[in-house]
């Protein structure tokens, strides 16, 4: 342990849940902590979270981690060359099965602490040194080809880009030119108290329960002794989420409801149908519009008038139900590669504990 100088300055490191590893929080002055000593880490070292060793907050300290600190709350222990290899206790670290044998019972679970005495008496798998080399090496190999895997594979991330960017596209094959917000819509503000009948609404639709960049509806809840006041929508409207707008959540609705006032709710004057307005609100020209607009702001929120003001794709009377074939194939390619996407996610993020367990079990 090292005793702090109150002038002296200290990098400080903290651990990831999950087997992530080590992260660099800010330094901070020796008289700028309650903590009086601190460990400095050396390369080769182990360092456990003593409130989240449960939860996978263990590591092995790399090069880039040493002479960095941390506090009490993180004991640091040496690794027996004689008996163990560091290449095999980094892959350990990392197996969620460890983690179980380290959570502690009972109630109250989140407050209790994993002691120094508790990870050391925990039984693991440790064969001789040749064997534990063998395994870390090919543990190296299998989870360097996944990363790689990972690395050069698009994710679902790319599928929200292109869910934005490539409605630009789809739009600008049938529009002649563009027009304001509030030419194609009008702003509805059909509020609803606690107390009031909100018929025909039957269900509350919030931000929570709308898809960023996808105008897609994840769900909803039941009405039921609503608190504060809320706005009434109407099938074929569109709710434009303006709190956080960098989400990009906007949806055409396709039943009555109640939303949270954090939502505009948009209501087509014929002039475009809701699939249009629907799509230019989301496409990435809009979306840049509206991050130049808001992001100064600590607690972005688009203001009506500027929204109302903004112009989208203009798209003739006479080819509207086109383009609105046009972009509903559009998304549905990309809800499909987004779905793909996202179970390719899954199974990559299964690889890696499923090889660990056939490590440690003598199985690979």
């Amino acid at each position: 342990m090292t005793d702090l100088q109150s002038d002296g300055r200290y990098q400080i490191t903290g651990i990831y849940s999950f087997g992530r590893g080590l992260i660099k929080r800010p330094v901070i002055r020796g008289d700028e902590t309650s903590y009086r000593r601190m460990a400095r880490l050396r390369t080769g070292q182990v360092v456990m979270s003593k409130l989240n060793a449960w939860e996978g907050a263990l590591a092995v300290v790399d090069e880039s981690f040493s002479d960095t600190y941390v506090s009490p709350e993180y004991p640091v222990f040496s690794i027996n060359s004689e008996n163990a290899h560091i290449g095999y206790i980094e892959h350990l670290l990392k197996w969620p099965e460890l983690w179980n044998r380290l959570t502690p019972r009972g109630s109250m679970v989140r407050r209790k602490r994993t002691t120094p005495v508790t990870l050391l008496a925990t039984e693991v798998p440790l064969p001789g040194l040749a064997e534990q080399r063998r395994v870390a090496d090919k543990l190296d190999i299998l989870m360097e080809k996944i990363g790689t895997m990972v690395a050069i594979s698009p994710g679902a991330e790319d599928a929200c880009q292109l869910a934005v960017s490539g409605l630009d596209q789809v739009l600008a094959r049938w529009a002649t030119g563009t027009i304001r917000v509030d030419e194609v819509c009008e702003l509805v503000s059909d509020t609803v108290h606690p107390g009031d009948d909100p018929s025909p609404a039957k269900e509350f639709v919030g931000l929570e329960h709308v898809e960023s960049h996808f105008g897609v509806r994840t769900g909803s809840r039941p009405l039921g002794d609503e608190k504060g006041r809320k706005f009434r929508f109407a099938s074929g409207d569109v709710l434009y989420g303006y709190l956080r707008p960098y989400l990009n959540k906007v949806w055409l609705s396709d039943r009555a409801g109640l939303c949270s006032v954090e939502q505009y709710v948009l209501r087509p004057n014929g002039v475009m149908p809701g699939e249009l307005l629907s799509a230019g609100l989301r496409s990435k020209s809009t979306l840049d519009k509206v991050l130049d607009a808001t992001h100064n702001l600590q607690l972005p929120r688009l203001r009506s008038g500027h929204l109302m003001a903004m112009e989208i794709p203009g798209i003739p009377r006479d080819r509207h139900k086109q383009a609105v074939a046009d972009v509903n194939a559009f998304m549905q390619k990309v809800r499909t590669l987004d779905n793909h996407q996202r179970r390719r996610d899954e199974l990559l993020t299964a690889v890696r504990p499923a090889l660990l367990k056939a490590a440690f079990n003598g199985q690979l």
